[in-house]
């Protein structure tokens, strides 16, 4: 199947690419900077696509069967937005695929999208996911909640902060859930929903096998490390301040007010639909998490 990836250079499209390598599939990875260097198999090949460029997107999806949409932003800069670049991109990625005969779209999405959201990335989100239902597309619509892996920013980002500093900060009192995906796991998932008929025109909520509260989160990370520190709390209502403040002198801000709402929310999934459809076994968050985080 000739295939073709938007968003091929963050961190899930990585492992989206090296899951692809060497497999039967042909895929046209679409960036907006042309790599380095090609460290996949023979049957990947870059080319130059912007989602903010309609046109761009049309030449690289020429020939493809199935696209699979994973660009986004969790944070506004000065240039890029959510309703620009989610939500205009989205639109933009739906007529290229549309015009070139395109036949089906997988979109990752994100846990707690909804059309009464608690964020403005998640109404982004929503908005989006409303384009490609009624796009006449096939496609395969993903919310996957917090995913970690090797490359990630989010743990690996924690576990450096763990080891420079004598204590371990934490938002709040630690209490909100996290049901951390493994990306191997999404990775699988993604490529099963290219022929999986079950999951043809679906929205499909995506976690791991355990829902934690972040505190505990915290606590494996460090036994990971093999480190001892004292968790400070942050009250949220201190760091909503700061993500004011910081938000207004600087883009992307480290931490913004739209952040802190879904990170207070929590996130777990309801994965029985998931389980229906992909019938897989999860990766347990410790286990994977001691391979890779020394």
């Amino acid at each position: 199947m000739k295939l073709a990836v938007v968003g091929a250079t963050g961190f899930i499209g990585r492992a989206l690419l090296t899951a692809l390598s060497g497999t039967p599939h042909q895929v046209t990875a679409v960036t907006h900077a042309s790599p380095s260097g090609n460290s996949f198999g023979g049957n990947i090949r870059f080319t130059a696509g912007d989602i903010h460029e309609r046109e761009s997107l049309h030449a690289a999806f020429h020939g493809a069967e199935a696209v699979f949409h994973l660009v986004g932003i969790i944070a506004e800069t000065r240039k890029l937005t959510f309703e620009k670049t989610i939500v205009g991109g989205t639109r933009h990625l739906v007529d290229a695929a549309c015009d070139a005969g395109v036949k089906k779209l997988i979109y990752l999405s994100g846990l707690g999208t909804s059309a009464n959201p608690i964020s403005k990335y998640f109404r982004a989100k929503w908005e989006s996911e409303i384009i490609i239902r009624n796009s006449g597309l096939e496609y395969v619509i993903l919310r996957p909640s917090f995913v970690f892996g090797p490359e990630d920013k989010s743990i690996n980002r924690f576990a450096k902060m763990f080891r420079r500093l004598p204590f371990a900060p934490v938002i709040g009192d630690g209490r909100y859930q996290v049901q951390p995906l493994f990306v191997g796991d999404l990775v699988q998932m993604l490529i099963s929903s290219l022929d999986n008929a079950r999951a043809q025109n679906q929205v499909i909520e995506m976690g791991g096998p355990e829902i934690f509260e972040f505190r505990e989160i915290v606590a494996i990370i460090k036994k990971s490390l093999n480190i001892r520190r004292v968790n400070i709390y942050i009250p949220f209502w201190f760091m909503k301040i700061n993500a004011m403040i910081l938000e207004g002198i600087m883009k992307p801000a480290p931490v913004t007010v739209d952040q802190l709402k879904m990170l207070q929310a929590g996130s777990a999934a309801d994965n029985r639909l998931m389980q229906e459809i992909f019938n897989i076994t999860l990766t347990p968050f410790e286990d994977k998490l001691k391979e890779y985080l020394r």
